[in-house]
């Protein structure tokens, strides 16, 4: 049985916007979403990732199915005027149903906070074709990190045969998405070694009208419950992050420190009229 093919092409549909969240975007989504109050997810039972969990929109259960019944959760501020321009982003690309990211009742937002030891990782997998859209979005916080992609030729199973590998790089407040065959024929995954450091991603898909449903009485979501103290959330006069260190709040200590000495000013957005995201052919 011969060897699987790495190769340095890139999955044709994924697209890379670099440097698309400013500084200060980065900073305020991040004391948005790591609140010790914050809906965090009990979904330790699937063993699928080590991040901590966080999910706006659909309630959609471990099944991949809509929740029917379930109140949606609505996106906080900062996480809704990101969605907002990864969507306008989407429509500027020409991406199909590039609204259903943001708005709508269809829209979906997936958080993941990696802080754990020895690295963050997630299990190859492709997202769900039955119950989410043809394009996915993602924004990277904190830190760079990196990608591997396994092409399937479309299966999507966890022990699909894999025919080649391509690891793609995700700098630190970066979007991409994935579209065509890097949504549809690809698997992707995060190793350890891939995500050695704290890192904060915001994955933006549309559920589909006609995605698998059941009940509330049947769908498992399970919250956390943290007993940690509440961050202190800084005035817009204060120029440094919360100072806790508490897992959750106060972003944390390690995204703390990033914070703090990022570079001074917001980074300009990249214009419209600018040069073109890459795309991977």
């Amino acid at each position: 049985m011969g060897k699987r093919q790495a190769t340095s092409q890139q999955p044709e549909g994924l697209i890379l916007v670099r440097d698309f969240l400013s500084v200060t975007e980065e900073r305020d989504l991040a004391w948005e979403l790591l609140s010790p109050n914050g809906p965090w997810l009990d979904k330790g039972h699937l063993r699928f990732s080590n991040s901590e969990q966080q999910e706006f929109g659909p309630v959609i259960s471990d099944a991949m199915e809509v929740v029917e019944g379930a109140p949606a959760r609505p996106m906080p501020s900062a996480t809704a005027s990101l969605a907002a321009r990864v969507a306008e982003e989407a429509e500027r690309l020409g991406l199909e149903v590039s609204k259903g990211l943001a708005d709508g009742p269809n829209a979906f937002c997936r958080v993941n906070y990696y802080s754990r030891e020895g690295g963050g990782y997630m299990h190859k997998h492709m997202d769900s074709k039955r119950t989410f859209g043809p394009v996915i979005g993602c924004c990277s916080l904190l830190a760079d990190a990196a990608m591997t992609f396994y092409d399937t030729e479309g299966n999507s199973f966890g022990m699909a045969k894999v025919h080649r590998t391509v690891e793609v790089q995700l700098p630190r407040r970066s979007l991409y998405f994935m579209t065509g065959p890097s949504r549809s024929q690809w698997q992707h995954g995060i190793r350890k070694d891939q995500c050695p450091s704290e890192r904060l991603s915001l994955t933006f898909r549309s559920v589909l009208l006609a995605a698998p449903r059941t009940s509330a009485g049947k769908a498992k979501i399970r919250l956390k419950v943290q007993k940690v103290t509440p961050m202190k959330r800084p005035s817009s006069s204060e120029a440094g992050p919360p100072k806790s260190g508490v897992k959750h709040g106060a972003v944390g200590a390690q995204s703390a420190s990033k914070l703090k000495h990022a570079p001074a000013g917001v980074v300009k957005r990249r214009p419209a009229a600018a040069k073109s995201p890459e795309h991977h052919p």
